[in-house]
């Protein structure tokens, strides 16, 4: 089970405007002063003041806008209103937000009262001399407020207006802007973009752009000639925003500007140079949506063994990268994949439905761990129709979630050759979701021990609830998913008992998401049931990530040595894998 994360300004990923595909339109945006030579639009201003409405895109696919209005006040100051509607399964928005500046552009106070992760949010600040008041649902608190730090709120993209506007563009370079309570994003102007419309007789339109990295994640911002907000990119994460009254002109020129940043941060999945194997992209018909993944096939003589890997809770693209800093080049099932097609074994890895480049998203709010075990099962038929395939050869290898999903598909498929479950529960959900809290409560020293009990309490009722059916109107809307209901709710261990396949347990010792307890009750389940070839492995010093940590805690992900699976682990798999597979030496 992977780690929930939350971020102050994306809450879901993957999120731009689709710059892979040609556009027809004779508009582009070009470089005018890559150099600065030029001076900046002020970003604030009294051209600044007026109504908008910004436009979400996912890809291709609208999720949402932000109606926001900025008022241009009599003593010099700003005063914003928005309205922030995010249309996205598990991570929807509907909230009302203001801002007041003075007019040096420092914030003195801001509200938001709405639905975030569908449930119920309110809150006001006021800033004064040096200290923020802080009321979230009726609870007020004191913090202090450092001289020269903006507001940026979850999702709310117009406080972008005043939080850049922070920069000291005389100054130049990059810039560390705090954020308050206790971040901080870096900014740099990094030139000046022209555009000469298509569809207008205005001429040529000119764009400061901005390169802004928050949490680790790289954005591209651009004002226009008047210094307002234009539009907003996110390549990473394939997300976009685009002032309507640009959107004609600029979504296609952007698409254009943007080319470069998104092919360096599309990650690459082709073979390696001189690599043993190639790498096919392939798409997997499923139920109603397409899923998009790499087939990798050794370039010895066929027809070859195959591994399916599934990745773990939430949805993940193909490699299984994590968007934390530190991590950005983890990618488990990446490093597994090329390690087993250079050992002969060919391994099909796909973008989980709703993300990467596969389809589906509308499926997410209703879909569980059975549906997810449905897109291995397509997955599985695909490659038997593969005539490179020996579809007698085909087994599975899950992480965390993917460790339940993989029994499921060998319970139900006694041609499944084998499965390898990495972090997998023995445990019912809520006794996993339990410890977690508990856990990350005992370990966390900000708190007193009666704000650690009050939480604790929340925690365990919310799980209690939703297991017996109680009131989960009030919970984020994670919490009252479909999936969360089945995942708190199954208990792993009948599946396992049904796996007649071979079995490989793989755990970290001090993984602090999926307990190593849980790898010898997987072992002693199957055993129990008339399996008698199942291997159990732990790993001394690796976390939930199979990764070296000191404590095991998701808190230090972030501050991990490596970011590299170890040798020992992969050889782990793929000894094991050849034997089971019988794959040729």
């Amino acid at each position: 089970m992977k780690p929930m994360i939350a971020t102050v300004l994306i809450l879901f990923a993957p999120i731009l405007i689709d710059a892979r595909h040609p556009t027809a339109s004779a508009t582009r945006l070009v470089v005018q002063d890559k150099n600065n030579s030029i001076p900046a639009v002020p970003l604030l201003s009294q051209w600044i003041c007026g109504k908008s409405n910004l436009l979400f895109k996912l890809g291709e696919q609208a999720i949402g806008n932000e109606t926001f209005e900025i008022k241009c006040q009599p003593d010099g100051g700003y005063s914003a209103t928005g309205h922030t509607e995010l249309k996205v399964p598990g991570a929807s928005t509907d909230l009302t937000t203001t801002v007041d500046l003075d007019k040096a552009g420092s914030p003195t106070s801001s509200t938001a009262r709405g639905t975030v992760l569908g449930t119920a949010f309110e809150q006001s600040v006021s800033i004064k001399n040096g200290t923020a008041t802080i009321t979230t649902n009726g609870k007020s608190s004191e913090l202090p407020f450092k001289e020269g730090s903006a507001l940026l709120g979850g999702n709310i993209f117009f406080m972008f207006q005043f939080a850049i506007a922070r920069y000291d563009a005389v100054r130049g370079g990059r810039q560390e802007i705090p954020i308050f309570p206790n971040g901080s994003i870096t900014v740099e102007r990094v030139g000046r973009d022209a555009l000469t419309p298509a569809k207008r007789s205005a001429g040529v339109l000119t764009f400061d752009r901005y390169d802004v990295t928050a949490h680790g994640i790289g954005l591209v911002v651009w004002f226009d000639s008047m210094g307002r907000l234009a539009a907003l990119a996110v390549p990473v994460q394939n997300f976009g925003v685009v002032r309507d009254d640009y959107l004609d002109e600029l979504e296609a020129a952007f698409k254009g500007a943007l080319a470069a940043k998104f092919k360096a941060a599309e990650p690459d999945y082709s073979a390696p140079p001189g690599a043993a194997f190639t790498a096919e992209e392939v798409t997997v018909q499923a139920k109603g949506f397409t899923l998009a993944g790499t087939l990798l096939l050794p370039k010895s003589k066929g027809p070859f063994p195959v591994v399916i890997t599934i990745t773990g809770s939430g949805q993940q693209t193909r490699d299984e990268r994590l968007p934390l800093p530190g991590l950005e080049k983890y990618r488990l099932f990446g490093q597994i994949a090329e390690a087993l097609a250079a050992r002969g074994i060919a391994v099909l890895r796909v973008d989980d439905r709703g993300v990467g480049k596969s389809t589906g998203i509308q499926t997410l709010t209703s879909a569980t761990t059975a549906d997810f075990a449905d897109d291995v099962r397509a997955q599985v038929e695909y490659l038997r129709s593969r005539p490179e395939i020996d579809p007698r050869r085909i087994a599975l290898a899950g992480h965390s979630e993917g460790g339940i999903i993989a029994p499921l598909v060998a319970a139900s498929d006694p041609q499944i050759a084998g499965i390898v479950l990495m972090a997998g529960t023995a445990k019912r959900g809520d006794v996993v979701l339990g410890y977690q809290i508990n856990y990350q409560l005992d370990v966390d020293t900000t708190l007193t021990p009666e704000a650690k009990a009050t939480r604790r309490a929340e925690g365990l009722d919310q799980i209690r609830k939703i297991v017996e059916g109680g009131d989960t109107s009030k919970m984020p809307e994670l919490m009252r998913s479909a999936w969360m209901k089945f995942f708190l709710t199954y208990d792993p261990l009948p599946a396992i008992a049904k796996v007649r396949q071979p079995i490989l347990i793989l755990q970290g010792e001090i993984d602090r998401q999926v307990t190593a307890d849980q790898a010898p009750m997987i072992e002693k389940a199957a055993r129990a049931a008339g399996n008698k070839d199942v291997s159990v492995r732990l790993f001394p010093g690796l976390n939930h990530l199979f990764l070296p940590a000191k404590t095991g805690s998701p808190a230090e992900y972030t501050t991990l040595s490596t970011s590299t699976i170890g040798e020992d682990v992969i050889k782990q798999i793929g000894d094991w894998l050849v034997e089971k597979l019988k794959v040729s030496k």
